[in-house]
């Protein structure tokens, strides 16, 4: 999909994003990944914080594209978004949407769904997206970087 697609189908809206945003972004990030790295964490927990991230960090690369994702669906929208933002990222857009599904079994359905592998595996790749997502906005919009006093 193109933008273009997504603007039709009304799944996102055009919107240009502030510094700010990104460092509350940004600080959703880091609370999540310290978080997900709680000693006594059920691993359900650490799946849906590690989750949380990189979803925010997907939503980052969004915004930073000057897109954001419509709130219905909003998740789905995300990771939609995020590959059409960069079709490097189409891989990652489908183990995140599967780990969306597994995060709403976990969270809406049923305790005890997520596996220690899955957990770990799922925190391991968010701390390497959390670079990666900063390395794509900087060079695509350095007006957006992480500032130093953050």
């Amino acid at each position: 999909m193109n933008w273009t697609d997504l603007l039709a189908k009304n799944l996102v809206s055009t919107l240009e994003p502030s510094r700010e945003e990104l460092a509350n972004l940004r600080s959703i990030v880091t609370r999540s990944l310290q978080d997900a790295s709680a000693t006594n964490l059920s691993v359900d927990m650490q799946f849906v914080l590690a989750y949380d991230a990189v979803r925010t960090l997907s939503l980052m690369i969004v915004r930073a594209a000057g897109y954001r994702p419509r709130s219905v669906g909003g998740h789905y929208n995300t990771f939609l978004a995020l590959e059409t933002a960069d079709p490097a990222f189409t891989e990652l857009s489908a183990y995140f949407d599967g780990c969306r599904m597994k995060r709403n079994e976990c969270e809406y359905d049923f305790a005890g769904g997520i596996s220690e592998t899955d957990a770990e595996g799922l925190l391991k790749v968010a701390r390497e997206f959390t670079i990666q997502c900063e390395t794509w906005i900087a060079a695509r919009r350095p007006d957006l970087v992480r500032s130093e006093s953050a």
